[in-house]
């Protein structure tokens, strides 16, 4: 009698056994969607199996269904393609997959011929770059890491444009300041739209205070703690009936009471200098009426470079059509005048129709009518298209790209060389399809665990490539218009032979395309 009990446990755990072994079974029957679910397919690695073997050696079917130990399938790694130019050879990064930018001829001239003005030491020559794009950008984690090394490069341009109020949930810019009572401002972006009227600004964001409200904003600290001093800054806002009063005022200078009553809703403008550099700026309302801004662009008195974060988490394509006004966007684009715009975006776009039926022509005329709006105010400015990152899901226990990417991608190449812009596939550095595996068992990890967005070292290892790619195509550029650039006029006679070692670097770079 006494082992009964164990007799009895015996016989549940069979009966358990025989349950699972009928439900994997019936994952088997042509039952939709019951792929899914089965235990083991063909080709894959026999379950359990790997309990009793080595950790470097599997059991699978070879060609004639005979199961046979191999040896463990190693982690693909990405494959790394030969340099795009053979004269010169992007720097190599560990975890990132060399990659060019697509240019087509004289696509960037303008932007490169600014840059070249700014590194000669133009007076007062800001270049300004907007990009704009969804949350892969909105942390500013690419952005950031283009802009030092740009601005390490061309000179500190300042901040560039900034909403004067976000919910750091959609749209966040660390370093700068940007102080204000949350409480008492109301503010709408381009995701989730919500204004009475199309306008949501240069920054994606419209920011409306009824009462009394204050805002403080300034620059990046400099290495002795001090804020760096700016010179220019240019208010841009929203002109209403019944519309109140807003300071304006930069710390050591005389400032302006802007009053933004109209007749009807309009959007102005209003430019503010300080000749002798402030490292703050004060704005107040004054509750004698609505006020609605869009935001401030800060500049400091150049030579240098800007590169603005106008991202928005979950914009996309439709942002931009649905809630944008055309003539909204384009004034404030005109008012900025860029010599640069880029749009990265793509990750949200995944599961629109327009991109699943057929060849997703109806996807690509829609994305190039969201770029056509961006341009419009600036259709002289150059521009750099950047399609998306990988993205993942599980499938099986396994992290694969996510459907649709290439498709994507592959539109998006296309509309960029119809409307002439440079291209740079920011999948490609993580490897192309199966890069989000490769870089979440990355160590240090570069891919987050939501399968959709990038550590914050994943988003600098994106950021340092575009950079790379970008100098590198501006250096061939120089080499090619040895002329260009800024040449003070009481010393432009004496420029008769090129630059000091300019001969020497075409040589060395000659000398690598042999190798």
């Amino acid at each position: 009698m006494s082992d009964s009990p164990h007799r009895a446990e015996l016989e549940r755990l069979a009966i358990v056994g025989a349950v699972c072994a009928v439900l994997a079974a019936a994952t088997y029957l042509p039952i939709p969607r019951a792929e899914a679910l089965r235990p083991w397919l063909p080709g894959e690695a026999l379950p359990l199996v790997h309990l009793v073997l080595p950790s470097d050696r599997q059991v699978k079917e070879d060609e004639t269904g005979e199961l046979v130990v191999l040896d463990a399938a190693p982690l693909v790694e990405a494959e790394t393609p030969a340099p795009l130019s053979p004269a010169a050879r992007l720097p190599l990064r560990d975890g990132a997959v060399q990659t060019a930018i697509e240019l087509p001829d004289g696509a960037l001239d303008s932007f490169f011929e600014a840059l070249a003005m700014a590194e000669g030491g133009e007076p007062e020559r800001i270049v300004r770059v907007l990009h704009w794009g969804d949350s892969t950008i909105a942390a500013d984690g690419i952005c950031k890491t283009v802009r030092g090394r740009m601005q390490d490069r061309f000179g500190d341009g300042g901040p560039g444009f900034l909403p004067v109020h976000v919910d750091t949930r959609w749209q966040i810019r660390l370093g700068i300041l940007r102080y204000n009572d949350d409480a008492e401002w109301e503010t709408f972006n381009v995701t989730f739209a919500g204004s009475e009227e199309w306008r949501y600004g240069l920054g994606g964001h419209v920011s409306t205070a009824v009462g009394e409200a204050s805002v403080s904003m300034g620059g990046e600290k400099m290495e002795d703690g001090k804020r760096q001093p700016l010179h220019r800054f240019d208010v841009y806002y929203q002109a209403q009936p019944e519309g109140g009063s807003v300071s304006i005022v930069p710390n050591g200078t005389g400032g302006a009471r802007i009053k933004t009553g109209a007749d009807r809703v309009q959007d102005k403008f209003r430019l503010l200098n300080s000749p002798q550099g402030s490292s703050k700026l004060w704005i107040k309302t004054h509750g004698d009426g609505p006020v609605s801004l869009y935001g401030i662009a800060l500049e400091t008195a150049g030579p240098g470079i800007t590169w603005e974060t106008l991202g928005v988490a979950g914009s996309s394509i439709a942002s931009v059509i649905n809630h944008q006004g055309r003539v909204h966007i384009k004034g404030q684009v005109a008012r900025r005048q860029p010599d640069l715009i880029v749009y990265q975006t793509g990750g949200n776009e995944l599961e629109y129709p327009d991109l699943q039926r057929g060849d997703g022509e109806a996807y690509r005329g829609k994305y190039l009518e969201a770029l056509g709006k961006l341009r419009a105010g600036a259709p002289e400015a150059p521009c750099l298209m950047i399609g998306p990152i990988d993205q993942g899901t599980r499938e099986r226990g396994k992290v694969v790209s996510r459907e649709g990417l290439d498709k994507i991608i592959r539109l998006q190449r296309e509309a960029a060389s119809e409307a002439g812009c440079a291209y740079w596939d920011a999948r490609g550095v993580m490897g192309g399809d199966g890069g989000f595996a490769r870089w979440i068992q990355s160590e240090p990890q570069l891919g987050s665990t939501d399968l959709l967005h990038l550590t914050s070292d994943g988003f600098e290892l994106i950021g340092q490539s575009l950079a790379d790619a970008l100098l590198d195509r501006y250096d061939h550029w120089k080499l090619e218009n040895p002329d260009s650039g800024y040449v003070p006029e009481d010393i432009e006679d004496e420029w008769t032979e090129p630059p000091e070692g300019l001969e020497e670097k075409r040589l060395e770079l000659e000398g690598g395309a042999a190798e």
